[in-house]
């Protein structure tokens, strides 16, 4: 009866697509979710639980596009519906239980609410003295806000065991190929693929992709792209580095010329000058950490393979790139860069105007793009509202070295590395383009910040334990 009920469904849905497609499409797109979130939730053993978010969370930031719907309404990310499922399945545990949800001890929570409470004072402050027009869509910036810390904080409250943690770098680094790849598949135009799949990822996108061959892999425009495979990069030097299992060191070597391809096929120069800061960011912490006699060797292993990947990329490389890429030479001369300049101007005068607290979100009459996200938060929210910024992720920064100095396991250390040499390039790019505002950079980020932040441990006695069973 089971299967007849179900071959009948799958009949059913499938006349209602041929009939209404609209209609249809919808129904099946709804159906194939509420299956897959079963699938997520339920595991084998048929248990309901909230832990087994994690992974899907990492596959579908970095491998998904945006859900983009119908009229007015905003695209949504699939990570933040996977992250509201989650929260939902705490709060039913909570009320079936009794017990309460319990969070691991982390200094930069504090600063998540700090940060929001900015926002609304600059808010505030703007309307009540400066006459800014609220509008609904400048509270997105506290939802926003709010969702970023429910993916920071599921993901550090998790008690994931060391050998698990190496897991889950290398499944990073597998879905990180995937995109990559499908770059790649992009650039040759490999047969109905800009077509068909591109234009869900990158919409507005389409002319750079298809006239000037700048890739966006699975994200929605070329510099996007370029900073994820930052933070690919840095993942996969750091693991080479630091990493002990051979195999999956071996894993690292081979990602990182993949990385490092995917983003020349970008043409993105802030991403490329991102990564050799991270790099450099990543190297300086391998000799402080390990110190340059106790491995020399590996230090020259890296010198060897480094200099063999650049020369192959450099084989490849298309002519675009070293066009694009020697203008960093001259980058001041560049119309591009006096346009930035310009612009950055204008959005300085404003903020001169309310220096202390800021214009709050302004999307009433304020543009966002300022090319500058430093500018744009500080144009947005002030000095006060930029400085509880930066002490928000300075904890972050900080925190990856109190977790080294705790626990010298391999992967813990490689992966904070890795996520402080990614901030600092990131912050660089910053410069230029946007992490914090871009909905799928940030939470892939805050996604592997909750990784390392799982391995947090207080120096008591005793840890506190995280979230119900």
């Amino acid at each position: 009866m089971l299967w007849c009920g179900a071959s009948f469904g799958v009949i059913a849905l499938v006349w209602l697509v041929l009939r209404q497609p609209t209609l249809g499409a919808l129904l099946a797109v709804g159906v194939i979710a509420l299956l897959f979130g079963i699938a997520l939730f339920f595991g084998r053993d048929g248990v309901l639980s909230h832990r087994r978010a994690l992974p899907a969370l990492l596959i579908a930031a970095i491998l998904f596009p945006c859900i983009r719907l119908p009229g007015g309404i905003p695209d949504v990310r699939p990570e933040f519906i996977i992250v509201i499922a989650a929260l939902g399945l705490l709060f039913l545990g909570h009320l079936a239980t009794g017990r309460p949800i319990r969070l691991r001890c982390c200094p930069a929570y504090k600063w998540f609410g700090l940060f929001g409470f900015s926002i609304v004072l600059s808010m505030v402050y703007a309307a009540w003295l400066k006459g800014q027009l609220i509008i609904g869509r400048d509270f997105w910036e506290l939802a926003k806000v709010f969702l970023y810390f429910l993916i920071f904080a599921l993901a550090a409250s998790q008690n994931i065991s060391p050998t698990n943690l190496k897991r889950y770098y290398k499944l990073a680094l597998l879905a990180l190929v995937l995109s990559a790849f499908f770059s790649f598949l992009q650039y040759i135009d490999f047969p109905g693929i800009n077509e068909v799949v591109s234009p869900y990822y990158a919409p507005t996108q389409m002319r750079g992709l298809l006239v000037h061959g700048r890739v966006t892999g699975t994200t929605p425009n070329p510099n996007e792209f370029g900073a994820l495979m930052v933070l690919a990069a840095s993942l996969a030097l750091s693991g080479a580095l630091f990493l002990q299992e051979w195999k999956l060191r071996l894993l690292c070597w081979g990602t990182l010329p993949v990385f490092g391809l995917a983003l020349i096929l970008t043409l993105s120069r802030s991403a490329l000058v991102a990564l050799l800061l991270a790099g450099a960011t990543v190297l300086f912490l391998f000799l402080r950490q390990k110190g340059l006699k106790r491995k020399f060797r590996r230090l020259l292993t890296f010198v060897l393979l480094g200099c063999v990947i650049v020369a192959l990329i450099l084989q490849v490389m298309p002519e675009k790139a070293f066009f694009r890429f020697g203008q960093l030479a001259t980058f001041t001369e560049a119309t591009s860069w006096q346009g930035r300049v310009a612009n950055w101007e204008t959005h300085f005068a404003i903020w001169l105007e309310s220096p202390w607290l800021g214009w709050g979100p302004g999307k009433a009459d304020m543009g966002t793009i300022v090319d500058n996200e430093w500018l744009l938060l500080l144009r947005r929210y002030g000095v006060v509202g930029l400085a509880v910024f930066l002490c928000l992720f300075g904890s972050l920064f900080f925190g990856l070295s109190r977790i080294r100095n705790v626990t010298s396991e391999p992967s813990v250390v490689a992966l904070s590395v890795a996520l402080q040499g990614t901030l600092v390039g990131y912050a660089l790019y910053m410069m230029l383009a946007a992490i914090y505002h871009s909905l799928q950079l940030m939470p892939i980020l805050l996604l592997f910040l909750g990784l390392a932040y799982s391995q947090w441990r207080l120096r008591r006695a005793t840890v506190q334990e995280v979230l119900m069973k």
